[in-house]
């Protein structure tokens, strides 16, 4: 199963200007100036902020799911299009977060996956929300998976960014870290 995204973080708060700041000036780098894409990693971020939003899926004992492929074969099974649309929706967002902000991760401990596999099944799970979801956020899924590489470079100026000292600073302030 996959819990509800947690909106924990006001709209006007500061965190959220920041991470906007942020993703507008490393997407800046890859001159990518579409709005509609930074205000969506801009929320990606700030709901990323509650690590249970990362970690949404649950087995039926109601242990997290954190392996891409036991994800993936939770997706597949899912009965409900809203549901398989959400699973997917999941597993894209957090492959462009993992793989703009911590792409260590994936070859660090016993279960390495190639990043280029794993980029593969970010842009795929992207491509299928949009084709399973009728509104608005069709464009917005299809614009992600045909940017996948160039938001994932983003992210990395993001990161960049947050390690500055200067922003490490402004991170404390906001009582971020």
């Amino acid at each position: 199963m996959i819990e509800k995204t947690r909106r924990n973080i006001p709209e006007n708060h500061p965190i959220r200007e920041l991470f906007h700041t942020l993703t507008e000036r490393g997407f800046e780098q890859m001159k990518l100036h579409d709005q509609e894409t930074i205000q969506y990693i801009t929320n990606l971020l700030t709901d990323f902020v509650d690590v249970k939003n990362i970690h949404r899926v649950k087995d039926d004992a109601g242990h997290t799911i954190g392996n891409l492929f036991d994800i993936l074969r939770h997706a597949d099974g899912a009965l409900s299009p809203e549901v398989r649309r959400d699973y997917y929706q999941h597993i894209g967002d957090v492959t462009l977060f993992n793989l703009g902000l911590y792409p260590e991760s994936l070859t660090y401990g016993r279960h390495t996956v190639s990043p280029d596999f794993y980029a593969e099944q970010g842009r795929r799970s992207y491509t299928i929300a949009a084709a399973m979801d009728s509104s608005r956020k069709t464009v917005i899924f299809r614009k992600l998976s045909q940017q996948f590489e160039q938001c994932v470079v983003g992210l990395n100026w993001v990161k960049l960014y947050i390690n500055d000292p200067f922003y490490q600073y402004v991170l404390r302030e906001f009582d971020v870290t």
